[in-house]
């Protein structure tokens, strides 16, 4: 999907840098950036979860940051964009009783199927409500694709299947081979079972389409889980979000005289359309809710000619706080997730506010809140933004950072959605180093972090950063690093920082990359175009 316009073309001629922009780029060091890496995953921030104590701290923090390089206030004068949120808890009765052409199926709560409603209603009952086999449940005019288009799911359940056809199929002329494109995401499946009138929709799990196991699906039994509190949690015709195992799936589909394998083979094909299971699904759920305020921290520099225009620079703030010990540690610290892209954000925005000349454009520097809640701070600022989306030229977002050294490449997870990836190239063959994509594209990582609202909402973004090949390890070997992180730091206590055991020079080459890439996208009048067959194609 790599193509130049002329108008790009003329851009990448001109991404030189000015003298005042090398001696901003000084200012970017390895010393402050493990400074804020240190202070940010620091016990004394108990993880820095939403709505506690920790919260407090890093808000402070990060407000006195800004303050001290010289951001201007993003929001009406103040760093702090209040972030409303319900946090709902829906317990499920134990059991979900099916009626099938062949008896009935009764599954367990946990170990059979997860289900809750994101709606402020305190319980939901459903009784005898049909079910619907919707495929993947996509409908995607630019692939032509479209499971309902022969079927009237309004007041139905229907069942779908994890990512999309390209993955299932492996073939590579379908969506994105496979690459995960957002409609395989569990978010599209819920908001498209919303759009389509569906009172319910469940998910089939499987490890390797959803590039996780069940238990991570599992964790939502009687868990809180927050949303945005706005008129989306009203009047809602999709009541029951859920999955169902592989197993509990296959065990449907052969009640209803189904071949599970099979249908899914059917429903990987061009021209599938939704078909009715002929059985009844009975179900309830009690809900229990509270409202509460997170919040959003930014600072901008305005642009001395186009300062309506903008380019924004995102890294949450928020992790997991103080939870289940491992080995004696209940902190879940985030080093690597996020306080290091947190510290990349804020050393970027240093260097900025350090030129001589303020760049044409507007700056944003924004650090959202709950981004491990379903990236709802950056789609909080999205709904309520400071510039208008049709004047944000890019977003650039970090999450996730590897403490391996210096790497010579930068990998881009979601490659080929945008000319922004042209842009990127240039900056990193002035560094010694090569582009390439994500190397597990069906994980649907693009679609996990921050930049998703804004790619929602028609701004290219960009997620990219060195990962895949570190200069002495080698790939192959690196890539090994990488795994294990995934197994046994992410999303545990052990993310931490230590200074004796780990690397930030990475991090520090990443730093002036996506300055050197913002401050030529900040002076130009550009706006880089979607490639064409991006799931997000805009013409701006």
């Amino acid at each position: 999907m790599k193509y130049f316009t002329a108008a790009l073309a003329i851009l990448l001629l001109s991404c030189n840098f000015s003298d005042d922009c090398t001696q901003a780029e000084y200012t970017i060091s390895y010393s402050d950036i493990e400074q804020d890496i240190q202070v940010l995953s620091a016990d004394s921030l108990e993880g820095r979860a939403p709505l506690t104590m920790g919260e407090k701290r890093t808000l402070a923090y990060l407000t006195s940051r800004m303050q001290a390089i010289g951001l201007t206030p993003a929001f009406n004068g103040d760093y702090l964009q209040p972030v409303p949120l319900v946090g709902i808890v829906s317990n499920s009765s134990d059991r979900m009783k099916i009626s099938t052409p062949s008896g009935n199926l009764s599954l367990k709560c946990s170990d059979d199927f997860t289900a809750w409603t994101p709606s402020l209603t305190e319980s939901v009952k459903v009784n005898g409500c049909e079910l619907v086999f919707a495929g993947f449940g996509i409908d995607a005019p630019e692939w032509a694709w479209n499971d309902f288009s022969e079927a009237d799911v309004k007041g139905k359940i229907i069942v779908v299947l994890v990512n999309d056809p390209g993955f299932h199929s492996g073939n590579e002329s379908l969506f994105n081979g496979l690459a995960m494109t957002y409609y395989g995401r569990w978010t599209y499946k819920f908001e498209q079972a919303e759009r389509m009138g569906a009172k319910g929709c469940f998910i089939v799990h499987e490890d390797k389409a959803a590039g996780y196991p069940w238990a991570i699906v599992n964790r939502k039994v009687d868990q809180k889980s927050f949303y945005l509190d706005n008129d989306h949690l009203k009047d809602r015709n999709c009541l029951i979000n859920g999955w169902l195992t592989l197993q509990a799936a296959k065990d449907l589909f052969a009640m209803c005289n189904m071949d599970y394998e099979d249908m899914k083979g059917k429903a990987s094909t061009p021209g599938f359309k939704a078909i009715p299971m002929k059985a009844r699904l009975n179900i309830s759920i009690e809900n229990s809710w509270e409202r509460s305020v997170s919040y959003n921290v930014g600072g901008f520099i305005a642009g001395s000619e186009r300062p309506d225009e903008a380019i924004v620079y995102t890294a949450h703030w928020d992790h997991l706080g103080i939870g289940v010990p491992v080995d004696g540690d209940s902190i879940y610290n985030g080093a690597s997730d996020n306080a290091a892209a947190v510290a990349w954000m804020l050393s970027i925005a240093k260097a900025f506010k350090s030129l001589k000349q303020p760049p044409h454009r507007s700056v944003l520097f924004l650090t959202p809140t709950c981004e491990e809640s379903n990236l709802l701070g950056s789609q909080y600022y999205v709904d309520n933004p400071t510039f208008a989306h049709e004047k944000i030229a890019a977003c650039f977002n970090s999450d996730v950072i590897m403490f391996l050294g210096s790497f010579s490449d930068v990998t881009i997870t979601g490659m080929g959605h945008s000319e922004l990836d042209s842009l990127l190239e240039i900056e990193a063959s002035k560094q010694g180093r090569y582009i390439c994509n994500d190397p597990n594209p069906e994980n649907g990582m693009f679609y996990r972090s921050d930049q998703l609202p804004f790619l929602k909402a028609g701004i290219p973004s960009l997620f990219a950063k060195g990962y895949s090949h570190q200069v002495e390890l080698g790939r192959e070997k690196t890539l090994q690093v990488v795994d294990e992180y995934w197994k046994t730091t992410y999303h545990k206590p052990c993310d931490e920082y230590y200074p004796d055991m780990h690397n930030l020079q990475g991090l520090v080459d990443d730093t002036k990359l996506f300055f050197r890439l913002g401050y030529n996208l900040a002076n130009s009048s550009y706006f880089p175009k979607w490639s064409e067959g991006s799931e997000f194609f805009v013409k701006r």
